[in-house]
């Protein structure tokens, strides 16, 4: 009996021990990750998520950021030969109609279907079956997070209208990597105020009236900075940073840059450090150029030329030399050939080079973006690229 009343004295006392066990566990978890503050006043947060799924076999990545019924993200598909940025995703349920917005593949569709941490995405080629692979979560995409807001403003005839997308880590000891390269050294929610008292402060178009004095103009000013992750693994995350400004006239000034963070030194990865030496800049384009010629038949006839000439299989495919004797103007382009572009990218199938829009077509061709695979500019990459990022 004394035994018994004896481990009743200590019951409570071992349950309270747990809760301060708990209590300590909890603080020291919170000490590890970042604890959200506040966007500036005026500006309403953007619930956000980030998915991201891979199949190694396939060569197959997708990432994608959604939040609003908007959605950014990129896709790989290196069996088929496909890869770009996601620009719109339509979602019933489980279901999500995932279309691609880069050049030659712009408005190709596919289908993913999402069950708890993988996913099932299905293509079908004009005049082909429909193929389909599965990926399973991503954990190295787990210590990134999304951060959002959107303020909208009218003074006085003048509407103000900015959205604000960041990227940033869930454990202090990268978030200041992230603040650098990315932001200048700014947090998320400082480069939100910044970016609110750069827009309010920016001066009036001024015009010529009918009575040939100068006039004020005062039109809604619309400005978008979205970043997003489209490669992320354990030593390296390729992100996008998509900016749009619309203040008057026939449409706005659109642009992206690309930063490459290797996590494991905290510095971004220029292309000095992708690449040795100036030989890759006369020697990869003729390769740039085979894949842009591989692109225009996505234009044209949407799958035609997927078929054995795959991401996985060196892009080009056989026909890569005939490919690259082509007038690139016959095309639509502003010059016979390309350079590569020094906006540049790490992905999982190889190096990606953007071009934003009128830098090599028409504004309705829209941005390009072209993967060179691992294999083809393996000899002029940076041995230190080679032994620590490139996935051999």
């Amino acid at each position: 009996m004394r035994g018994r009343d004896f481990g009743n004295c200590h019951r409570p006392m071992a349950v309270l021990g747990k809760i301060v066990l708990l209590g300590m566990l909890s603080f020291l978890i919170a000490g590890c990750e970042v604890v959200s503050p506040p966007f500036p006043k005026g500006f309403v947060r953007i619930p956000s998520k980030l998915d991201a799924w891979e199949n190694q076999g396939e060569g197959f990545r997708l990432v994608l950021v959604s939040n609003n019924a908007r959605v950014q993200g990129f896709l790989e598909w290196e069996a088929q030969g496909l890869y770009g940025r996601i620009v719109e995703a339509g979602a019933d349920g489980n279901v999500r109609t995932l279309s691609l917005g880069d050049g030659g593949m712009d408005g190709l569709r596919l289908t993913a279907v999402v069950r708890g941490a993988s996913v099932e995405v299905h293509y079908k080629p004009p005049a082909l079956k429909e193929v389909t692979v599965r990926g399973k979560g991503l954990k190295a995409a787990e210590s990134l997070r999304i951060l959002a807001a959107q303020y909208t403003t009218q003074e006085g005839g003048h509407s103000t209208s900015l959205r604000l997308q960041y990227l940033g880590a869930r454990q202090k000891t990268q978030v200041h990597v992230f603040d650098e390269v990315l932001r200048r050294g700014k947090s998320p929610y400082q480069m939100a105020a910044f970016r609110q008292a750069q827009q309010e402060s920016a001066p009036l178009n001024v015009y010529q009236g009918s009575s040939g004095q100068p006039q004020p103009s005062i039109p809604p000013l619309e400005y978008e900075e979205i970043e997003y992750p489209v490669f992320i693994s354990d030593s390296v995350v390729s992100v996008a940073t998509q900016h749009y400004l619309f203040n008057g006239g026939a449409h706005g000034a659109a642009s992206t840059a690309f930063d490459v963070i290797d996590r494991k030194t905290g510095v971004r990865l220029g292309p000095g450090d992708i690449f040795s030496g100036d030989d890759w800049k006369t020697e990869l384009s003729s390769l740039l150029k085979a894949e842009l010629v591989r692109q225009s038949d996505f234009r044209g006839v949407r799958g035609k030329a997927v078929s054995g000439t795959g991401v996985s299989g060196g892009h080009t495919g056989a026909g890569g030399n005939a490919q690259a004797q082509i007038d690139l103007r016959t095309l639509g382009f502003f010059e016979p050939d390309i350079k590569p572009s020094e906006n540049i990218f790490v992905c999982g199938s190889g190096i990606g080079f953007e071009y934003d829009r009128y830098q090599i077509a028409p504004w309705y061709m829209g941005e390009f973006i072209l993967v060179l695979p691992w294999s083809a500019v393996k000899p002029y990459l940076n041995p230190a690229l080679l032994s620590g990022i490139m996935p051999l």
